[in-house]
């Protein structure tokens, strides 16, 4: 593809659909430490066992997606 204005909308096409199916898979993680939390994990534990930080653990538990 060598037309500039057809190499912008291509790359904007993909990264829309990008951000859906990134959006679909944040709601995974997010339901995966919202039933940890509900098993009784502490926010150090699913923060030391995921790999995110306790912070991130806790914008997790609160965010309101996928409720």
């Amino acid at each position: 593809m060598s037309d500039p204005l057809r190499q912008a909308k291509a790359v904007g096409d993909f990264f829309a659909a990008l951000d859906g199916e990134l959006e679909a898979v944040a709601i995974v993680r997010l339901q995966a430490v919202r039933e940890l939390r509900a098993m009784g994990w502490s926010y150090d534990r699913i923060a030391r066992e995921t790999g995110l930080s306790k912070g991130r653990v806790a914008q997790l538990v609160r965010d309101p997606r996928g409720r």
